[in-house]
């Protein structure tokens, strides 16, 4: 039986090179934008009470890694984190040109928030659990309009000793003439406090060693210096 041969004609011979150029084109552009060699030169880590260096190591990278390390890897980076550490509910990461920005929420009862008759357990990144009610054990937000003070709020909160977060009963939006980010604090321990949402967390600090020296509650205006009076006053 005679063999028949394909003879490949000039035009096939330049669609194949063709390709081939395309194919080189692409994949030299692709390189360009991903840059795989270059090295990640800052690396920001938003992680609350989680020390920074905890999460770099269970992440397994910091500055001098990689970009091919990183780039459409960021999901299965941040679930190493979740894996690895018990505290953090979630984990996310942005790669931008030379800086990796690691973004993470601890496992914090920030308190709860309701919405169209449901209940939301927030996160120390104000991030929403949908929950049967309230456990009592951290403070119901009430009358904010924006998701993203809440989050602010949430996070500040979170950053409070758990003693003096679990004090809190209620957080109030009630913005006033003097000032439109105003926040009233409904206490356990009978007191009220007047606070500043950009402040809260750096005034409440003070919170005990105030509440320690009134001779019965009252309100305590951390709104601007920090001072206490009776109620009726």
């Amino acid at each position: 039986m005679q063999e028949k041969w394909h003879t490949i004609s000039k035009d096939e011979v330049k669609t194949s090179a063709w390709w081939a150029l395309a194919f080189l084109a692409c994949f030299l552009l692709l390189m360009a934008l991903w840059r795989p060699w270059q090295k990640i030169t800052t690396v920001t880590v938003d992680s609350g009470n989680i020390p920074t260096e905890t999460i770099e190591k269970q992440m397994g990278l910091k500055e001098g890694a990689y970009r091919y390390q990183v780039v459409l890897q960021e999901g299965f980076l941040a679930q190493k984190i979740i894996h690895q550490n018990n505290k953090v509910s979630e984990a996310k990461l942005q790669l931008s040109q030379t800086t990796l920005k690691v973004t993470v929420a601890e496992k914090i009862n920030a308190g709860f928030i309701q919405e169209k008759g449901r209940w939301y357990q927030l996160d120390s990144n104000g991030n929403r659990r949908l929950v049967k009610e309230p456990d009592g054990r951290g403070p119901v937000y009430s009358d904010f309009q924006s998701n993203d003070r809440v989050k602010k709020v949430a996070k500040q909160v979170a950053s409070l000793d758990k003693v003096i977060r679990q004090d809190i009963g209620e957080i109030r939006f009630a913005p006033d003439s003097k000032n439109d980010s105003k926040l009233i604090l409904i206490m356990d321990d009978g007191n009220t406090v007047y606070a500043t949402q950009k402040t809260l967390s750096e005034k409440m600090r003070y919170y005990a060693g105030i509440a320690q020296s009134m001779s019965e509650p009252g309100i305590i205006d951390l709104q601007i210096g920090s001072y206490s009076y009776n109620y009726g006053s």
